[in-house]
Protein backbone atom coordinates (compact mmCIF):
# COMPACT_ATOMS: atom_id res chain seq x y z
CA UNK A 1 0.00 0.00 0.00
CA UNK A 2 1.55 3.43 -1.08
CA UNK A 3 0.16 6.94 -0.48
CA UNK A 4 -0.26 9.08 -3.18
CA UNK A 5 -0.80 13.23 -2.28
CA UNK A 6 -2.30 15.46 -4.25
CA UNK A 7 -0.82 19.00 -4.39
CA UNK A 8 -2.52 21.98 -6.56
CA UNK A 9 0.10 24.75 -6.55
CA UNK A 10 -0.58 28.36 -7.16
CA UNK A 11 1.99 30.95 -6.53
CA UNK A 12 3.65 28.86 -3.40
CA UNK A 13 7.36 29.76 -3.61
CA UNK A 14 7.21 29.89 -0.21
CA UNK A 15 5.88 27.20 1.20
CA UNK A 16 6.35 24.31 -1.04
CA UNK A 17 9.74 23.39 0.23
CA UNK A 18 8.36 23.25 3.74
CA UNK A 19 5.42 21.27 2.98
CA UNK A 20 7.80 18.29 1.09
CA UNK A 21 10.42 17.81 3.43
CA UNK A 22 7.80 17.57 6.65
CA UNK A 23 5.70 15.18 4.29
CA UNK A 24 8.76 13.14 3.42
CA UNK A 25 9.27 13.56 7.64
CA UNK A 26 6.18 12.30 8.62
CA UNK A 27 5.48 9.18 5.75
CA UNK A 28 8.89 8.00 4.73
CA UNK A 29 9.12 5.67 7.84
CA UNK A 30 6.15 4.64 8.17
CA UNK A 31 5.00 3.47 4.15
CA UNK A 32 5.83 4.84 0.55
CA UNK A 33 4.55 7.22 -0.82
CA UNK A 34 4.42 9.60 -4.32
CA UNK A 35 3.59 13.24 -4.84
CA UNK A 36 1.69 14.41 -7.09
CA UNK A 37 1.87 18.35 -7.78
CA UNK A 38 -0.15 20.41 -10.20
CA UNK A 39 1.82 23.76 -10.92
CA UNK A 40 -1.29 25.74 -12.08
CA UNK A 41 0.31 28.31 -13.92
CA UNK A 42 2.39 30.03 -11.12
CA UNK A 43 3.71 33.17 -11.79
CA UNK A 44 6.93 32.70 -9.34
CA UNK A 45 9.28 30.06 -8.67
CA UNK A 46 6.92 27.69 -7.29
CA UNK A 47 7.39 25.59 -10.70
CA UNK A 48 10.80 25.91 -10.30
CA UNK A 49 10.95 24.73 -6.70
CA UNK A 50 8.77 21.65 -7.37
CA UNK A 51 11.68 20.51 -10.43
CA UNK A 52 13.83 21.40 -8.01
CA UNK A 53 12.27 19.18 -5.07
CA UNK A 54 11.42 16.10 -7.38
CA UNK A 55 15.25 15.21 -7.90
CA UNK A 56 15.53 14.19 -4.16
CA UNK A 57 11.62 13.24 -3.46
CA UNK A 58 8.81 11.06 -5.16
CA UNK A 59 7.53 13.98 -6.79
CA UNK A 60 5.99 14.11 -10.12
CA UNK A 61 5.49 17.36 -11.55
CA UNK A 62 2.04 18.43 -13.62
CA UNK A 63 2.43 22.02 -15.26
CA UNK A 64 -0.65 24.37 -16.89
CA UNK A 65 0.81 27.35 -18.61
CA UNK A 66 -1.71 29.55 -17.67
CA UNK A 67 -3.21 29.73 -13.88
CA UNK A 68 -6.87 27.55 -14.93
CA UNK A 69 -8.09 27.48 -11.46
CA UNK A 70 -8.26 25.10 -8.81
CA UNK A 71 -10.88 23.06 -10.22
CA UNK A 72 -8.91 21.67 -13.24
CA UNK A 73 -5.78 21.54 -10.98
CA UNK A 74 -7.55 19.52 -8.50
CA UNK A 75 -9.22 17.19 -11.37
CA UNK A 76 -5.76 16.81 -13.05
CA UNK A 77 -4.08 15.63 -9.76
CA UNK A 78 -6.68 13.23 -8.63
CA UNK A 79 -7.04 11.92 -11.89
CA UNK A 80 -3.61 10.67 -12.44
CA UNK A 81 -3.52 9.88 -8.76
CA UNK A 82 -6.10 7.53 -9.62
CA UNK A 83 -4.42 6.23 -12.38
CA UNK A 84 -1.19 5.58 -10.70
CA UNK A 85 -2.74 4.09 -7.73
CA UNK A 86 -3.99 0.29 -7.07
CA UNK A 87 -7.13 -0.45 -5.24
CA UNK A 88 -5.70 -0.97 -2.24
CA UNK A 89 -3.49 2.56 -2.23
CA UNK A 90 -4.79 5.71 -0.20
CA UNK A 91 -4.82 9.03 -2.01
CA UNK A 92 -4.38 12.22 0.18
CA UNK A 93 -5.88 15.78 -0.95
CA UNK A 94 -4.50 19.00 1.09
CA UNK A 95 -3.80 22.41 0.67
CA UNK A 96 -0.04 23.39 -0.71
CA UNK A 97 -0.09 26.84 1.97
CA UNK A 98 1.43 25.12 4.80
CA UNK A 99 -2.47 25.13 6.65
CA UNK A 100 -2.59 21.54 6.30
CA UNK A 101 0.37 20.03 8.60
CA UNK A 102 0.86 16.30 7.74
CA UNK A 103 1.08 14.88 10.84
CA UNK A 104 -2.30 14.17 10.32
CA UNK A 105 -1.86 12.51 7.34
CA UNK A 106 -1.55 9.59 9.47
CA UNK A 107 -4.32 9.64 11.48
CA UNK A 108 -6.82 9.64 8.36
CA UNK A 109 -4.85 6.65 7.57
CA UNK A 110 -5.36 4.99 10.40
CA UNK A 111 -9.24 5.91 9.93
CA UNK A 112 -9.50 4.51 6.69
CA UNK A 113 -9.56 0.86 8.12
CA UNK A 114 -12.88 1.42 8.28
CA UNK A 115 -14.04 4.33 5.85
CA UNK A 116 -13.57 5.15 1.95
CA UNK A 117 -12.99 8.80 2.89
CA UNK A 118 -11.52 10.10 6.13
CA UNK A 119 -12.01 14.09 6.30
CA UNK A 120 -9.37 16.43 8.77
CA UNK A 121 -12.13 18.22 10.68
CA UNK A 122 -12.20 21.51 11.76
CA UNK A 123 -15.23 20.79 14.02
CA UNK A 124 -15.42 17.84 15.71
CA UNK A 125 -13.79 17.45 19.55
CA UNK A 126 -10.28 17.24 19.69
CA UNK A 127 -9.88 19.99 16.51
CA UNK A 128 -9.35 23.70 16.24
CA UNK A 129 -9.28 26.62 13.90
CA UNK A 130 -6.42 29.37 14.46
CA UNK A 131 -5.79 32.85 13.05
CA UNK A 132 -8.64 32.08 9.84
CA UNK A 133 -10.38 35.07 8.52
CA UNK A 134 -14.04 36.02 10.10
CA UNK A 135 -15.20 35.84 6.29
CA UNK A 136 -13.95 31.98 5.70
CA UNK A 137 -15.07 31.18 8.84
CA UNK A 138 -18.61 32.60 7.87
CA UNK A 139 -18.47 31.23 4.64
CA UNK A 140 -17.41 27.47 5.83
CA UNK A 141 -20.33 27.68 8.58
CA UNK A 142 -22.94 28.41 6.12
CA UNK A 143 -21.98 26.24 3.37
CA UNK A 144 -21.35 23.26 5.61
CA UNK A 145 -25.03 23.92 7.53
CA UNK A 146 -26.80 24.18 3.67
CA UNK A 147 -24.80 20.47 2.64
CA UNK A 148 -26.12 19.13 6.21
CA UNK A 149 -29.67 19.72 4.74
CA UNK A 150 -29.29 19.01 1.15
CA UNK A 151 -26.15 16.27 1.06
CA UNK A 152 -27.61 14.28 3.99
CA UNK A 153 -23.59 13.82 4.52
CA UNK A 154 -23.08 12.44 7.86
CA UNK A 155 -20.45 14.92 9.11
CA UNK A 156 -19.42 18.20 10.70
CA UNK A 157 -16.92 19.61 7.90
CA UNK A 158 -17.99 19.07 4.15
CA UNK A 159 -16.06 21.89 2.93
CA UNK A 160 -12.70 20.89 4.50
CA UNK A 161 -10.12 19.79 1.85
CA UNK A 162 -7.59 18.11 3.69
CA UNK A 163 -9.00 14.13 3.28
CA UNK A 164 -7.77 10.89 2.82
CA UNK A 165 -9.74 8.62 -0.10
CA UNK A 166 -9.25 4.95 -0.21
CA UNK A 167 -8.00 4.44 -4.60
CA UNK A 168 -11.19 1.97 -4.93
CA UNK A 169 -13.66 4.62 -3.90
CA UNK A 170 -12.51 7.07 -6.48
CA UNK A 171 -11.74 4.27 -8.93
CA UNK A 172 -15.25 3.41 -9.05
CA UNK A 173 -17.04 6.65 -8.96
CA UNK A 174 -15.01 7.52 -11.98
CA UNK A 175 -16.22 4.34 -13.36
CA UNK A 176 -19.55 5.49 -12.88
CA UNK A 177 -19.22 9.40 -13.75
CA UNK A 178 -16.34 9.00 -16.57
CA UNK A 179 -16.04 12.46 -18.27
CA UNK A 180 -18.09 14.12 -15.56
CA UNK A 181 -16.02 12.72 -12.54
CA UNK A 182 -14.85 16.21 -11.68
CA UNK A 183 -16.54 19.35 -12.97
CA UNK A 184 -15.70 22.41 -10.76
CA UNK A 185 -13.63 24.89 -11.50
CA UNK A 186 -13.19 27.34 -8.43
CA UNK A 187 -12.86 26.26 -4.50
CA UNK A 188 -16.04 24.28 -4.38
CA UNK A 189 -14.38 21.25 -6.42
CA UNK A 190 -13.21 20.14 -2.33
CA UNK A 191 -17.13 19.74 -1.91
CA UNK A 192 -18.06 18.62 -5.37
CA UNK A 193 -15.84 15.50 -5.04
CA UNK A 194 -16.77 14.77 -1.47
CA UNK A 195 -20.29 14.15 -2.46
CA UNK A 196 -20.13 12.28 -5.29
CA UNK A 197 -18.15 9.50 -3.68
CA UNK A 198 -20.04 9.55 -0.73
CA UNK A 199 -23.22 9.46 -2.82
CA UNK A 200 -21.35 6.22 -4.63
CA UNK A 201 -21.77 3.91 -1.20
CA UNK A 202 -19.20 5.36 0.50
CA UNK A 203 -18.13 5.43 4.43
CA UNK A 204 -17.41 8.36 5.72
CA UNK A 205 -15.14 9.54 8.96
CA UNK A 206 -13.50 12.48 10.75
CA UNK A 207 -10.49 13.16 12.78
CA UNK A 208 -9.42 16.52 14.53
CA UNK A 209 -6.75 18.61 12.82
CA UNK A 210 -5.85 22.29 14.12
CA UNK A 211 -5.93 25.12 11.43
CA UNK A 212 -3.44 27.84 11.93
CA UNK A 213 -3.68 30.27 8.95
CA UNK A 214 -0.40 31.79 10.15
CA UNK A 215 1.90 29.00 8.73
CA UNK A 216 1.36 29.94 5.65
CA UNK A 217 3.51 32.65 3.62
CA UNK A 218 1.44 34.65 1.08
CA UNK A 219 -2.11 35.73 0.88
CA UNK A 220 -5.27 33.27 0.12
CA UNK A 221 -6.10 32.84 -3.00
CA UNK A 222 -9.85 32.69 -2.53
CA UNK A 223 -12.17 35.14 -3.61
CA UNK A 224 -14.94 35.29 -1.23
CA UNK A 225 -18.06 36.50 -3.73
CA UNK A 226 -17.20 34.28 -6.12
CA UNK A 227 -16.61 31.44 -4.35
CA UNK A 228 -20.25 32.11 -2.79
CA UNK A 229 -21.67 31.97 -6.51
CA UNK A 230 -19.78 28.72 -7.33
CA UNK A 231 -21.03 27.41 -4.00
CA UNK A 232 -24.89 28.68 -4.93
CA UNK A 233 -24.64 26.87 -8.32
CA UNK A 234 -22.64 23.90 -7.09
CA UNK A 235 -25.95 23.14 -4.63
CA UNK A 236 -28.20 23.48 -7.65
CA UNK A 237 -26.56 21.02 -9.44
CA UNK A 238 -26.06 17.98 -6.69
CA UNK A 239 -30.11 16.70 -8.05
CA UNK A 240 -28.18 16.18 -11.41
CA UNK A 241 -25.17 14.47 -9.91
CA UNK A 242 -27.26 12.33 -7.72
CA UNK A 243 -29.45 11.04 -10.86
CA UNK A 244 -26.29 10.55 -13.02
CA UNK A 245 -25.18 7.86 -10.53
CA UNK A 246 -28.42 5.86 -9.80
CA UNK A 247 -28.94 5.94 -14.26
CA UNK A 248 -25.74 4.15 -13.87
CA UNK A 249 -25.95 2.18 -10.87
CA UNK A 250 -23.76 4.01 -8.58
CA UNK A 251 -25.67 5.44 -6.04
CA UNK A 252 -28.10 3.18 -3.69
Amino acid sequence: MKCVIVLPCYNEEGNVKTLINTIDRILSPHMPYQIIAVNDGSNDYTGDFLQELSKEYPIRVLEHRTNKGLGVAFRLGLSEAVECSSDGDLIVTMDSDNTHEPRYILDMIRAAKEADIVIGSRYIRGANQLNVPFRRRILSKTVNFLIGGMAKLPVRDATSGFRCFRASALKRLRMFLKHKFIESKGFEVSLEILVKTFWCNSVIKEVPITLDFNKRKGSSKMQLLPTIKRYIQLLGEMKAWRTELEENGGSN
